[in-house]
């Protein structure tokens, strides 16, 4: 693979609870930005990302109120349901790649985070796995 070449992308995927009251200008600016497909050259520039003040700021308001969808750069079909909350941050595998127990994980750190993007990665990015 280029190195120029992102490995993920991200874009808000829905609103499913009630947009904090409290959201300043910045976090909805924020919010504007990821409504539209962003890219990441590695799991460790997402994680990196992930755990941000800014991205705290905007999505660990209390209870989970808005998901996110983490794709392959090269397979907009591989995606994971990312639902960020005040209490955890928590990645769905909708399509049962069988990458996580039970199709969850619950990140304990961005560490965590970078080792199991990277392992997604490499099981959904095989050459037997994409573009079916």
């Amino acid at each position: 693979m280029d190195d120029s070449t992102p490995r993920f992308t991200m874009v808000k995927s829905q609103t499913i609870g009630d947009i904090p009251e409290s959201l300043s200008e910045k976090s909805q600016g924020l919010l504007d930005t990821l409504s539209m497909l962003c890219s990441f050259y590695s799991a460790e520039d997402l994680a990196s990302f992930l755990y941000s003040q800014m991205f705290a700021e905007l999505t660990q308001q209390g209870d989970a109120w808005v998901s996110f969808e983490i794709g392959l750069y090269v397979d907009h079909t591989k995606t994971l349901d990312l639902i960020p909350s005040q209490k955890e941050m928590l990645v769905a595998d909708s399509k049962s790649t069988g990458v996580f127990e039970g199709d969850l994980h619950r990140c304990a750190n961005e560490n965590d985070a970078v080792a199991r993007l990277n392992q997604w990665y490499s099981i959904v990015h095989s050459p037997d796995s994409r573009f079916e």
